[in-house]
């Protein structure tokens, strides 16, 4: 180690570093590892080939055309005098009072921020931000989307009390075009559509595999290649496959000769033999 102005360094000796490893040996330890061989069945690629057809877009979009709609807003402030436990009448008159001042011209907020019952509002000017319908109880909801932006509500009695809304902004739905998210259906029904084609195909070749030798023979029927895998401990990815703990934890399982699938991988769906088993092992 290196340190101070001096740029003095010490390093260990080799019979401390010994020493260290022989009382950590179990922190160095490589875990049981094994090798497979192994036949994908990908759904990306599959994806990559599969052609949607323009109607079957259109349809998607049509029956689903709420996910594309951005519902109709308004942005509010609001003062809120609450009557539970007080004179509702006295309430009544204050916030009368403090309507005819925010009409006459007085800051709205500052009213907010003096007078409003709202804690989570009042700091911030009554403040209530953007919000859709359903947001608010009935009666403010009611109120507050009929208004146009820049004015200010009669006194409105809710179950909390009685509120003055300010409406700062209104938002029309909108929707979004079927030419703005052509692509994205285009994608998710291919997707779909290849996992769909990856499922039945994978129940098809289980029952032409039934041996490791099946996997060449089936892959070159299919057009396919059977792969192999680098040496990987059960809780790691496979290459070629990346996380998938189906495959992996099978691979644990099996013996030599034994062929086993169709399994989920990351990519779709694999069938595969254990080629090689790594013991675990302390390296010196």
């Amino acid at each position: 180690t290196c340190g101070g102005r001096s740029r003095t360094c010490s390093s260990a000796t080799d019979g401390e570093v010994t020493a260290f490893f022989d009382a950590h040996k179990g922190d160095f330890k490589i875990p049981e590892k094994r090798k497979i061989r192994y036949l994908l069945v990908d759904v990306e690629a599959l994806r990559a080939k599969a052609i949607v057809p323009a109607a079957d877009i259109e349809r998607e979009y049509n029956n689903n055309s709420e996910q594309y709609t951005t519902p109709e807003q308004v942005r509010a402030s609001h003062i809120l005098l609450k009557t539970e436990g007080k004179d509702d009448a006295a309430v009544k008159a204050k916030a009368e009072e403090l309507l005819k001042q925010a009409r006459a011209g007085a800051d709205f907020a500052e009213l907010a921020k003096k007078h409003s019952d709202d804690e989570a509002s009042n700091k911030n000017g009554g403040d209530l931000d953007y919000f859709g319908r359903g947001r608010m109880v009935a009666e403010f909801d009611q109120t507050v989307f009929a208004m146009q932006p820049g004015t200010i509500s009669d006194v409105v009695k809710t179950q909390y009390g009685y509120h003055i809304i300010k409406l700062v902004d209104k938002k029309n739905a909108t929707t979004r075009a079927l030419a703005e998210v052509r692509q994205q259906l285009n994608d998710q029904i291919a997707y779909q559509r290849a996992q769909a084609q990856a499922a039945d195909l994978s129940q098809n070749l289980a029952k032409q595999i039934k041996a490791p030798a099946d996997l060449d023979k089936v892959a070159k029927a299919q057009g396919l290649a059977v792969q192999e895998s680098g040496f990987f401990a059960r809780d790691e990815p496979i290459l070629g496959l990346g996380p998938s703990p189906e495959a992996a934890n099978k691979a644990f399982d099996m013996k030599s000769g034994e062929v086993a699938g169709p399994l989920r991988a990351s990519r779709g769906f694999v069938f595969e033999t254990m080629t090689a088993k790594q013991e675990p092992y302390v390296p010196k």
